[in-house]
């Protein structure tokens, strides 16, 4: 305790002659004033009465206007081994104080003297340049008891908790107490503290302790407070706050974070790579600073390791530069934190969070070159170009009745696969008439390692601008008023009907192909029989025949009666006759030799073949006439075999 005092001696004693010095002229020692002490044991309390001398001197009142004093407080004797500073720079008298208030006037100062192991105590009564001049009081007895406290009591704030630490006065000091620890908006004194309000934080901390804390994260608090710690004893309790139990500079324990009222948008530039942040209006604050982040934004809570920058509060946008090679979709958000460190990471609907925008500094980033195509079985198969050069992109195919797919709502999500198969196939169970299929991507990109989807639909890029019919088509039957039918001379016959298509199989030299229909009809056409954009036909007939050496080896066939027609493909392959040119050159030299004894015989040949021919087609003729007459040529001619 005794630290505390100020022991200035040595120096007092260089300055302070103990000895009345010889009267002089003006204001000293010997001008009348006068001190006396008193000390109050109920309440270990010394008052000081200071008296100004009485009288009429002008000058010498005007010093005392002028003139500043300082007491102090020593043992008492001869030699004074301790001395006290108890004031300095007291005015008792001022300018505005009359001459008649000053003369006799009397000042009382109250002290409460600090232990110490003699009693007696003087008061000195300094005044004059350096000191000089000076007055001692009457010897007074003070008798005051020791201080039973802690010393050193420290306070200390962070993260929630607000740390009281302090020591006690003696190794030997006695544990029958409970120590008290208190909370109180302004400075803690012997005078002051019956009357101050004040919150008792704790009465059961265990007499020993040198440290409490006080744990604040369970509400919020922002404020600035004082704490003293006193023991209780079962008697009595020691609020003297003569040592160091109290503390003079208050705590600041703030764990209250601002609050960011304000919105916040992002836009990402292609050209320079870079997010423009906006949030309107900065805040002009000093003690607070702006965090922006990156922010998921289907989460809640900001995390903290996504800090992008802290700029002062005043500022109201920044560029958030993206490397080269990223693909991501972020959402920003931005807070307020103070000089504690307090901020909301917690969001709401009102918090500043920043429409999720996609910064992509790479090239392809999307499927292209979307199809699909419909098999005989029904199978579905969509396929695309993947020039994205990322293995690990996902594909998600999307399927929707309705028209186009500009947005993932009400449409079919089929399957994921992977991007760099570049294609999918699926049998729809309700296929359509109409159905239009869209691929977005899940992905990591860049040095992100979480795959995000990318959702983003291009109209003839990832998703179909024209509809594929999942149905098998129906081909409606034309109905026409007339029958027909192609047969060949080899006797191969089969009905026509539209979209027939029909193959004649192997044909050799001289064979024929004739269409015949049950009535005359406009025109019977086959085209492409000796070549693309070759045509042969007839016009109001019933028939059309050809010599099946033709180096098409098909007919596109068409018949047209007035509104009606029908269509029909007739294919076949031709067999080139086979020459055996070794016996020709043997005929050829024995043809000479022959020629006059075969004549006959060749007359005979031709003659004999001509009958034949003539007769064939006599029979051939009256055939189809009668075909033509018959009444019901469908039951007649066209009967099904």
């Amino acid at each position: 305790m005794r630290s505390a005092f100020l022991f200035t001696t040595i120096l007092l004693l260089a300055i302070v002659p103990f000895t009345n010095p010889a009267t002089a002229s003006g204001l000293d020692e010997n001008s009348g004033i006068t001190i006396t002490a008193s000390f109050d044991n109920s309440i270990e309390m010394t008052t000081l009465d200071i008296t100004m001398p009485v009288t009429n001197n002008a000058t010498l009142l005007d010093e005392l206007k002028d003139e500043t004093f300082s007491i102090f407080r020593l043992v008492a004797g001869d030699y004074p081994a301790y001395i006290e500073s108890i004031a300095t720079n007291i005015q008792f008298c001022t300018q505005g104080t009359s001459n008649s208030e000053c003369s006799g006037a009397t000042f009382q100062i109250e002290h409460f003297p600090s232990p110490f192991d003699h009693d007696d105590f003087e008061y000195v009564l300094s005044f004059g340049n350096n000191g000089i001049h000076w007055i001692i009081s009457n010897s007074v007895e003070e008798v005051v008891s020791p201080v039973m406290a802690v010393d050193n009591l420290t306070g200390m704030y962070s993260d929630d908790i607000t740390t009281l630490s302090w020591d006690y006065i003696e190794p030997d000091f006695p544990m029958n107490h409970s120590v008290m620890i208190y909370s109180h908006d302004s400075p803690a004194t012997r005078e002051n503290w019956n009357s101050m309000a004040k919150t008792i934080v704790s009465s059961s901390v265990p007499a020993g302790s040198t440290t409490f804390e006080i744990n604040h994260s369970s509400n919020q608090v922002e404020r600035e407070i004082y704490y003293s710690v006193t023991l209780l004893f079962e008697t009595s309790e020691d609020t003297r706050f003569l040592g160091s139990n109290t503390l003079t500079e208050p705590v600041t324990e703030d764990n209250t974070p601002p609050l960011f009222i304000g919105e916040l948008t992002a836009s990402f530039d292609s050209e320079t790579a870079t997010t423009s942040l906006d949030w309107e209006e900065g805040v002009l604050d000093e003690d607070l600073s702006i965090n922006i982040y990156r922010h998921d934004s289907e989460l809640e809570v900001i995390n903290p390791s996504n800090l992008v920058a802290t700029v002062d509060a005043s500022t109201s946008t920044f560029d958030v530069e993206i490397p080269f090679g990223e693909h991501r979709k972020t959402s920003y958000a931005i807070t307020l934190v103070d000089s504690e460190g307090n901020e909301i990471l917690t969001l709401t609907e009102s918090s500043p969070v920043s429409n999720p925008v996609i910064e992509s500094t790479i090239s392809t980033t999307t499927a292209t070159s979307l199809n699909a195509e419909r098999f005989g079985d029904g199978t579905i198969v969509i396929s695309w170009a993947d020039n994205t050069q990322n293995p690990n992109a996902m594909a998600r195919v999307w399927r929707s009745v309705t028209g186009p797919i500009e947005s993932l709502e009400n449409v079919e999500e089929l399957a994921t696969t992977n991007l760099s198969n570049e294609q999918f196939s699926h049998n729809p169970i309700n296929a359509q008439d109409q159905a239009w299929y869209a691929i977005t991507i899940d992905a990591a990109w860049g040095s992100e390692e979480v795959p995000w989807h990318d959702d983003r639909l291009f109209i003839g890029l990832n998703s179909m601008q024209n509809p594929i019919r999942e149905t098998q088509e129906e081909v409606e039957d034309t109905v026409v008023d007339f029958n027909s039918q192609v047969l060949t001379s080899s006797g191969f016959r089969a009905n026509l009907s539209d979209g027939s298509i029909i193959t004649l199989g192997p044909m050799y030299e001289g064979e024929m192909v004739i269409i015949s229909t049950s009535s005359i009809v406009d025109n019977i056409t086959c085209y492409d029989v000796a070549g693309q954009g070759t045509s042969i036909g007839s016009n109001s007939d019933w028939s059309l025949s050809f010599d099946a050496n033709q180096s098409g080896e098909k007919c596109l066939g068409l018949i047209v009666d007035g509104e009606d027609e029908i269509g029909f493909t007739l294919t076949w392959n031709y067999v080139e006759p086979v020459i055996d040119r070794d016996n020709d050159d043997d005929d050829d030299d024995d043809d000479d030799d022959e020629h006059r004894g075969r004549g006959d015989h060749d007359d005979d040949n031709e003659e004999v073949t001509g009958i034949i021919l003539g007769l064939v087609i006599i029979i051939l003729l009256v055939y189809l006439f009668a075909m033509m007459r018959s009444p019901k040529p469908e039951k007649l001619y066209f009967e099904e075999e």
